[in-house]
């Protein structure tokens, strides 16, 4: 089940800031994702994802595929390429792939399977 908040909902967002979308665990999309409030996987998602803001993969949370975004926070799995201005992989969280960013963040037993690269600062993702 996906569950969309509003700005007067904001006690129920997984993320401080503003209205946020959530995709609960036990919930399978397949597709692609143009956002631009905060998007906070707790299922599965298979395709691309834009994002113009923060993208958190929670611990039950599964995405294959590439993901764009300003902010990405993965405490799940994550499988594919991301180009984003901030990558963090929390404990146990993991990443298997391409990872393009000015900067990378591992925390003590996060993993991290793949290539990166620096993203440099006139390239960083649009604010937009």
């Amino acid at each position: 089940m996906a569950i969309f908040t509003s700005t007067d909902q904001q006690s129920n967002a997984p993320l401080k800031g503003g209205p946020a979308t959530i995709i609960a665990q036990g919930t399978k999309i397949k597709g692609e994702i143009q956002i631009s409030c905060h998007l906070h996987i707790d299922g599965e998602f298979e395709g691309n994802i834009h994002s113009k803001n923060t993208v958190m993969i929670g611990k039950s949370g599964i995405v294959k595929g590439d993901i764009y975004a300003q902010k990405l926070i993965v405490s799940g799995k994550f499988q594919g390429n991301t180009e984003s201005n901030v990558v963090e992989i929390q404990p146990l969280g993991r990443i298997e792939g391409k990872v393009i960013t000015p900067e990378f963040v591992i925390e003590r037993k996060g993993i991290f399977v793949g290539e990166s690269k620096i993203m440099q600062k006139d390239t960083q993702v649009d604010k937009k």
